[in-house]
């Protein structure tokens, strides 16, 4: 595998390079951090909440790793922005713990990588880097551009040691290679925010907006903030619309279905610190600028991510439960269950089995392309981060 520091250096070069998948390794379980005690995951005792749900169907995973980043549970990556497009997935930033080998201390643990695999060649090709590092960002893909949003940026031995930005880009799909360049900036700057883009309309809600005096993140940081982006109208910028009723959140899972943005679970803060689970889901109606309350999950799950299948059905990996409103650093419960939800008939579906290697997929990337699902990365308990890389063939019941 080419270290970091040699793949930054062959990225500058015009032709980019390859990595060819290495075959599939064994569902071995992922380790924690030296020192570290895991609590058994969602899977080991299913809620009644889960196994009462009618059966979607099964997906028959095989665990990969990725060629690029290092492995965990010290190295790893999490909170990428990921898209499908073409036929092929985009993956864009990402918190790297390992590093990615370069000069600049303050910030090389936020990645500017870009990735393109192609299921095809089952190959991975390291395209030009980002302009800008980004950590907890989101992707959305429309037209022939991909565009990354917001996400966070470290800045080590300076004050304050972490900064949330609005600053975007976007890469231009249609040239060969393609090309970034920056694409306006949020009015709100936000960290794992809900997107998707309904016709020409990219669409960005929610997020934290972090600030290092607040402890990074608080009743004051979290955000309820709706941004809008008309690509046919690129002079207007970025402008706001309705806010999300009630809490603001983060670490929702989201898609875009039939026209609508969906909004699934997330993560609040409440006014005396706690940390409150959003058992909601949540449907906004650009056209009309409104928010509608849908049938909610069956648990308050957060830092889970969703991706369309058969244009109907969200299917919805990872992130952490919390039974309770509990205070900052209480024990949590690691989801290695799916979930589907029909944007059809507004119900809930469950996905037999479980994810493998464990319960590690805490703000993974997930797309659909096709009859396949993939999730990648995600950070575990206690800071341990992995290098996974998930296909699942979707088998609808």
């Amino acid at each position: 595998m080419k270290t970091p520091a040699i793949a930054l250096i062959l990225a500058v070069v015009a032709a980019p390079f390859c990595f060819a998948e290495q075959s599939p390794s064994s569902p071995d379980v992922a380790k924690p951090k030296r020192g570290v005690k895991v609590d058994p995951p969602l899977s080991a005792n299913p809620p009644a909440q889960f196994s009462s749900l009618p059966v979607f169907g099964t997906i028959d995973w095989e665990t990969r790793r990725l060629p690029w980043v290092d492995e965990g549970p010290y190295a790893g990556i999490s909170g990428v922005a990921m898209v499908a497009h073409g036929g092929k997935v985009y993956v864009v930033g990402g918190f790297i713990p390992g590093g990615d080998g370069s000069d600049d201390t303050a910030s090389r643990r936020t990645s500017l990588w870009t990735w393109e695999y192609d299921p095809k060649s089952d190959s991975w090709r390291q395209l030009a880097d980002a302009p800008i590092r980004r950590e907890y960002p989101r992707g959305i893909a429309v037209g022939d551009a991909l565009y990354l949003i917001g996400g966070g940026l470290q800045y080590k031995r300076q004050d304050p040691p972490y900064r949330v930005h609005g600053e975007c880009a976007m890469l231009d799909l249609s040239q060969n290679p393609p090309a970034w360049r920056m694409h306006g900036r949020l009015q709100v700057p936000r960290t794992h925010t809900s997107v998707g883009a309904i016709g020409n309309r990219l669409v960005v809600a929610g997020g934290n907006e972090y600030d290092f005096s607040e402890r990074g993140y608080s009743h004051n940081t979290i955000r309820d903030t709706t941004e809008i982006f008309d690509l046919s109208k690129p002079q207007s910028g970025w402008q706001r619309r309705a806010p999300i009723p009630g809490a603001g959140r983060g670490w929702c899972g989201s898609l875009v279905a039939q026209g609508h943005l969906y909004l699934f679970g997330g993560l609040s803060w409440n006014e005396e610190g706690e940390t409150v689970g959003t058992r909601e889901t949540l449907r906004y109606d650009a056209n009309r600028d409104r928010w509608q309350q849908m049938e909610p999950p069956p648990l308050a799950i957060s830092g889970w991510e969703g991706a369309l299948y058969d244009g109907r059905y969200a299917l919805l990996a990872g992130g952490v439960v919390r039974p309770n409103s509990k205070k900052q650093g209480a024990a949590l419960i690691w989801s290695d269950l799916v979930w589907a939800f029909d944007t059809q008939d507004d119900c809930w579906l469950r996905v037999a089995g479980k994810l493998p290697p464990g319960a590690v997929f805490n703000d993974p990337g997930v797309v659909v392309l096709g009859e396949t699902m993939y999730v990648l990365g995600a950070e575990g308990p206690h800071g341990s981060h992995y290098n996974y890389f998930l296909v699942g063939r979707v088998q609808p019941k």
